[in-house]
């Protein structure tokens, strides 16, 4: 009896393990995009702008970009998303979109990455996407593509 006890203790301190350093990681990204943000000298390039409001944004540092925005209206809702890089490498995205008229948020979606891969999917009310479901290993897979045309449309 007291193996197993000592098994599953041990099992569940690695599960602990795990769920800390996603938490660290979160934490450091979340730092890197304050960084970011505050850094007067990240200068910004319009790359497309819409008649009813929308834009394309990259900020780029000693041609590296640093982050790429977006925002899109449609006749409901407000829809903007944010990409941010460090090192080249993508580390985090967030979607918002609002609808118009009553400003209340629909989705709201937060994607971590680390070494180009995706470790956190947060939706809205701090829900976490299962990373061994479908829907998370899908959106993974398609993000590697999505992340160069980022690149070249920043250039």
């Amino acid at each position: 009896m007291k193996k197993h006890f000592f098994f599953l203790l041990a099992i569940f301190s690695m599960m602990q393990g795990f769920a800390q350093s996603d938490s660290v990681r979160i934490i450091d990204i979340d730092k890197t995009i304050q960084e970011i943000k505050n850094d007067t000298t990240i200068h910004m390039v319009e790359k497309a702008k819409e008649q009813g409001g929308g834009y394309r944004h990259a900020y780029i540092k000693d041609k590296e970009l640093k982050r790429t925005t977006v925002y899109h209206r449609d006749q409901n809702t407000d829809k903007s998303v944010e990409w941010y890089f460090s090192n080249g490498q993508l580390i985090y995205s967030e979607q918002i979109w609002t609808i118009i008229k009553s400003q209340k948020i629909v989705d709201d979606e937060k994607f971590y990455l680390a070494d180009g891969h995706l470790f956190a999917w947060i939706k809205m009310n701090g829900k976490y996407v299962d990373k061994d479901s479908k829907q998370f290993k899908g959106f993974e897979d398609g993000l590697e593509g999505y992340i160069i045309k980022l690149k070249e449309d920043a250039k």
